[in-house]
């Protein structure tokens, strides 16, 4: 008679098993990783990582993030989870058993909710849908904790076929920037992430969007090694850094992350070189999706960020929707009041600022 499965909540000895079982997943991401947790972990977010196990063997999980509310309460938060199928056909007692620790894991923190966004294509949700007291939340695109729509590049027919498939004009940028002496190598120093940094802002300030503190890249160049890697690459042209990106390797796929360049990286093409540049370190690591992350939905032309869809589209990447976010609900009334009177109240005091 086989063993029945077991909720767990796994501790810093289980960090290997759990990182071989996150990487291998079909539905992971760097978020899943043991490391991502240490990142969060630097922050207002304490990680901790459930599974449920047949013997020593963990069959389905989630790494969690647990934020602190007033009067006690917490927010949790499986950032791109839960691991585990989510469709018709898959292990049914191991959900139902990982529903089940989940559920008393979030009573057991006074959690005013359960906040899920796996990476799991719409249309093989069900068990999400099915979920007692679960809502769908977040927006379109960026609208949401993480993006719902992405770009994914298969890599699995080989790089001169992949590079084949670019437009045209992205090979011809990405040989003229070559002509026109940009190179590309990996940050090792500390200065080369502070070039980074200053790009990245330079970046930021020019097109209006938010950057995170040094601090935050200074704990995953600390954080992120080992199976989840990060790393930056730096475009240079006689000797000047005039763009770089971020990206983040764990399993069989890369994420681009963050990107910025100056104006002269931008008039010699310095960002297509870079991401191809990236897409060969994918695949020079073993890996065989390269994800371009987030973009608009692709009926949102008026969009902010619609521009991202248009350069990321001329690699030939796979726009891809996921399921979105949900959030299980267990104390109505302090989720409403975290939910909605929270961000007016934010927003209140922006505008006084």
């Amino acid at each position: 008679m086989p063993s029945p499965v077991e909720f767990r909540v796994l501790d810093a000895s289980r960090r290997e098993a759990w990182d071989r079982f996150a990487a291998a997943h079909p539905n992971t991401e760097f978020e899943q990783a043991w490391a991502w947790g240490e990142v969060k972990g630097r922050g207002e977010w304490r990680p901790a990582r459930v599974a449920v196990c047949h013997g020593d063997d963990i069959v389905a999980g989630a790494q969690l993030l647990l934020r602190p509310l007033p009067l006690g309460s917490t927010l949790i938060y499986a950032a791109r989870g839960p691991l585990a199928d989510l469709d018709d056909g898959g292990d049914q007692a191991a959900w139902e058993a990982l529903e089940a620790g989940l559920r008393q894991f979030c009573r057991e923190h006074r959690a005013i909710a359960l906040k899920l966004d796996p990476c799991v294509e719409a249309g093989r949700d069900r068990r999400l849908h099915e979920l007692r007291g679960a809502v769908a939340v977040g927006g379109e695109g960026f609208g949401g904790t993480q993006p719902k729509w992405v770009m994914r590049l298969d890599l699995t027919p080989g790089l001169d076929a992949v590079f084949g498939a670019f437009e045209p004009d992205y090979r011809n940028r990405i040989r003229k920037a070559g002509r026109r002496g940009v190179t590309v190598r990996a940050a090792e120093s500390d200065a080369d992430w502070l070039a980074f940094d200053r790009l990245l802002r330079e970046t930021a300030a020019r097109q209006h969007f938010s950057v995170r503190a040094q601090s935050y890249f200074d704990a995953m160049r600390a954080e992120l090694t080992g199976a989840c890697e990060v790393r930056v690459f730096l475009a240079e042209r006689e000797g000047r850094a005039v763009g770089g990106i971020l990206c983040v390797a764990f399993g069989q796929t890369v994420w681009y992350l963050y990107g910025g360049m100056n104006d002269e990286g931008r008039e010699h093409y310095s960002g297509y070189l870079l991401q191809w540049e990236a897409i060969q370190w994918c695949a020079a690591r073993g890996g065989t999706v390269y994800d371009f992350r987030g973009v608009a939905p692709p009926t949102a032309t008026e969009h902010p960020t619609y521009g991202l869809n248009r350069f990321k589209a001329g690699f030939n990447p796979r726009l891809v929707e996921w399921t979105g976010e949900y959030d299980v609900v267990f104390r109505p009334l302090p989720y409403r009041l975290f939910t909605t009177l929270l961000p007016r109240v934010k927003a209140w005091l922006k505008r006084r600022r």
